[in-house]
């Protein structure tokens, strides 16, 4: 009795893991400067204000070959806050080399290794800023031949040297600098705050953060001029609070119920085999070791489109009888497949029709 329960329980719990992870995922929230951030520290108005603007932002969640079909006129790196592999730094040079330009903003050193692939003469330091004791302050910042009143908060110093225009300082240090490489310009700025909804909100003409924003985006990709992948895929996303947050609580809740559920689909599907399911004489040793997993692999090997995905599986069960080889390719593939783990449930939802109808007197 036992054998059977647990039997049954991991089943479920196979059937249930990739719905329980999907949930998870849904509900788990971007954090720091990424684009699909839409706290204060996220990304999420920039990425709006230049898409009501006529810009064609794409926010990138992984550097491959394959975003130059989109016609890229501009990379957006914003205070990554994961180092660059050697395969995206790679991917990142070869877009800048086809005429791609590039702006970073970031007060931490991640997105030095993007500057040094492309050879900028220019590196975020770790040394902070401050305008005399204060590490929130505004500074004349020029670009496209208009000087604002940009706020900057808690910046880093740009340690610039060769060619390089400085478009701010504050003080003795450079806040920000312009490099032409020829192929592509590259603008950098000590500061990724300066590009959050914390500090172009409200987007309007009256808010500097906002305008400088707009302007230097302009000056490296005019509107209509090819897209600007805004970097996505360097901010780990955070499981939400439970305190009084209703639907981050239902995020646990409705997965416990999908297994409970499952589970009891599974048990009503293997209490009552329909007539002529008991196995051969050739099985019956192996449905007497373990019935649930039997009947399971049976189900599984006698349903049309999952006897295709499983084929050598079934062959391989048809021979020995045996389920445990069957279930086991069943449950990775489960929790690789999410399509897979649906047709999972049709079948089983519908043996417990079955098994309801042969009931009914």
């Amino acid at each position: 009795m036992r054998a059977r329960v647990l039997t049954i329980a991991l089943l479920a719990i196979i059937l249930a893991l990739p719905l329980v992870v999907e949930r998870e995922a849904a509900y788990r929230l971007p954090s720091g400067a990424s684009p699909l951030n839409t706290g204060l520290e996220g990304t999420s108005d920039l990425v709006e204000a230049l898409s009501e603007r006529g810009f064609r932002a794409v926010i990138v969640s992984s550097w491959s070959s394959d975003l130059k079909r989109l016609e890229p006129c501009l990379i957006v790196v914003v205070s990554p806050e994961s180092p660059y592999s050697d395969r995206e730094l790679r991917t990142i040079r070869e877009l800048a080399a086809s005429g791609v330009n590039v702006l970073v903003a970031d007060d931490g050193v991640y997105s030095n290794a993007v500057l040094e692939s492309l050879g900028v003469p220019a590196r975020v330091s770790s040394r902070a800023v401050l305008a005399g004791s204060e590490p929130v302050f505004s500074a004349a910042t020029r670009v496209g031949g208009v000087e604002l009143k940009v706020v900057y908060a808690y910046p880093s110093a740009v340690d610039a040297w060769g060619e390089v225009e400085v478009m701010a300082r504050a003080e003795s240090d450079v806040l920000a600098v312009a490099y032409d490489a020829g192929a592509y310009r590259v603008v950098v700025v000590g500061d990724g705050t300066v590009f959050t909804n914390a500090l172009i909100r409200p987007r309007n003409a009256l808010n500097h953060n906002f305008m400088f924003s707009l302007l230097v985006v302009e000056s490296l990709c005019p509107a209509g001029a090819g897209a600007v992948l805004v970097e996505g895929s360097k901010y780990p996303s955070k499981p939400p609070p439970l305190a009084g947050a209703e639907a981050p609580l239902a995020a646990y809740l409705i997965p416990a119920g999908k297994i409970l559920g499952v589970l009891l689909l599974v048990l009503v599907a293997s209490r009552l085999a329909p007539p002529g399911s008991r196995p051969t004489a050739r099985g019956a040793a192996e449905w007497r070791r373990a019935p649930e997993a039997y009947e399971a692999a049976k189900l599984i090997c006698e349903d049309g489109e999952l006897s295709r995905v499983f084929l050598e599986n079934c062959r391989l069960f048809a021979k020995t009888r045996k389920a445990r080889q069957l279930l086991n390719a069943v449950a990775a593939a489960a929790r690789e497949d999410r399509g897979l783990a649906d047709e999972l449930l049709r079948v089983l939802l519908e043996r417990r029709g079955q098994t309801e109808a042969g009931a009914t007197p």
